[in-house]
């Protein structure tokens, strides 16, 4: 039981997706710590036509200029002199920047939320009910493994045993179809008697067949719950033989918190319940508030590739706040609160049925573990009757005055009742391994029954 509540397949599988959802909330935790996060991107441009400054003609003003009217070559000329203007500059001028084909960019970026009315806190909380949820079905599905690794076991043992028993009768039933055989011979039986006994011994055969088939398929349910030796391992546990006391209050109170339903139902109400929460803290007009750092710079040069490669480069540094609040959302956030309300009452709901249900598994396992102790008490007392008339009949045939048919007929009856009180007795192992698994005890993991007893 205990490798099966272990290291089957299913607990195994169980196990992992709460590991999983376990570091899903690790995940939702770390939305309260700062972000730090950056961009580095590079471009070559393979034809990079930039835009230049164009200055027009005249931009700077004119300048004024007195020059001769007319010149005679070796004279010295004293007048007259005729003005001009002369626009700076003369004509429309483009000054074209250093064109590059690099360009780089990076940024730095730092976050960290100052206040979300609640809604970081609501989202970890979720996460951590989600991973007690998955823990819920793992524990679930570990003592389910136990139960069944129980009941693989001792459905071996009652095969194992039964073929005892029904060898033996298949044995008596060899010997009275040749006691019949041998009457009809001598006139003494008809052929219907002859067949009616065949007929027996072949049922008989067949439920022996019957029970070593079952061993087989349980040993293989064993091994496939608790590992591939146990499918050839002996088998030494015995049945238990009597119900012990049960405090049926405290039985039930421990079904309530260990019943898979209910555990899953407590875990659904708390997920409603932090839904609502959150959908309150995420209505209109409440604002989430940021704190950010941003720190970006650009260049046009590969850095370190030039000594005044950092004439192209720029440095900013940016620090700020950033508010962002939904101001109308059509009535979404109101309905969301109304659906989480209407989510929780649900779940309540579910809890309340899933207690009552839990309550009433209990009262019905006790019901038949008594019930199976009555009829193991009354198929013993037919043991003991059968066997006391077995020593009768062998007794009257030593003295030979029953007959040979007569203490065949005790010996099965003997056989038969013996058959019928290893069957009672797993009803009963059953039974108490029922009230075991509804009580949520695991052979070497938890408590022992006493604790509801």
């Amino acid at each position: 039981m205990a490798l099966a509540a272990s290291g089957s397949a299913a607990v195994v599988a169980k196990n992992a997706a709460a590991f999983a959802a376990a570091k899903a909330a690790d995940a939702a935790k770390a939305r309260l710590l700062p972000s730090l996060t950056g961009s580095l991107s590079g471009a070559y441009l393979p034809v990079n036509q930039q835009v230049g400054i164009t200055v027009p003609a005249g931009e700077f003003g004119t300048l004024p200029l007195w020059v001769p009217a007319s010149t005679s070559p070796g004279t010295y000329y004293s007048g007259p002199f005729t003005k001009y203007s002369v626009e700076l500059p003369d004509r429309d001028l483009t000054i074209m920047p250093n064109s590059f084909n690099e360009y780089f960019k990076g940024n730095l970026t730092f976050a960290q939320p100052i206040f979300a009315w609640g809604k970081i806190r609501d989202s970890i909380e979720l996460a951590l009910e989600e991973a007690r949820k998955e823990g819920v079905d793992a524990r679930g599905a570990s003592l389910d493994a136990a139960r069944q690794a129980n009941a693989a076991y001792f459905s071996a043992v009652l095969a194992q045993r039964s073929q005892v028993i029904l060898a033996q009768f298949v044995g008596y039933a060899d010997q009275i179809v040749a006691d019949r055989s041998a009457a009809l011979g001598e006139g003494l039986a008809t052929k219907a008697e002859l067949l009616s006994a065949k007929a027996d011994r072949a049922d008989l055969a067949s439920k022996l067949v019957e029970a070593h088939e079952a061993e087989a398929s349980s040993r293989e349910a064993l091994a496939l719950l608790s590992g591939d030796e146990a499918e050839s391992a002996t088998l030494s546990s015995d049945f238990r033989d009597a119900l012990p006391p049960i405090a049926e209050e405290k039985l039930k109170d421990a079904t309530a918190t260990s019943s898979t339903p209910f555990a899953q139902a407590s875990s659904s109400l708390a997920q409603a319940e932090r839904k609502l929460a959150f959908s309150k803290d995420s209505t209109i007009l409440k604002p989430d508030l940021n704190f950010f750092a941003s720190l970006d710079t650009t260049g046009t040069s590969i850095p370190y590739a030039t000594d005044s490669w950092t004439d192209d480069w720029s440095l900013s540094l940016s620090l700020g706040l950033d508010v962002k609040v939904d101001l109308f959302d059509g009535g979404a956030s109101a309905a969301g609160v109304a659906e989480a309300k209407a989510g929780v009452d649900a779940a309540r709901s579910a809890l309340l049925a899933a207690g009552k249900a839990a309550r009433l598994e209990a009262r019905r396992a006790i019901d038949a573990a008594r019930r199976a102790q009555a009829a193991l008490e009354a198929a013993q007392a037919r043991l003991d009757y059968a066997a006391e008339a077995l020593r009768a009949a062998e007794s009257s045939a030593a003295e030979q005055v029953a007959s040979r048919s007569e203490l065949l007929s005790a010996k099965m009856r003997n056989a038969s009742a013996a058959l019928d009180l290893l069957e009672a007795r797993y009803t009963l192992e059953e039974a108490i391994a029922d009230i075991d698994r509804i009580g949520g005890w695991v052979a070497g993991q938890t408590a022992t029954p006493e604790a509801v007893r």
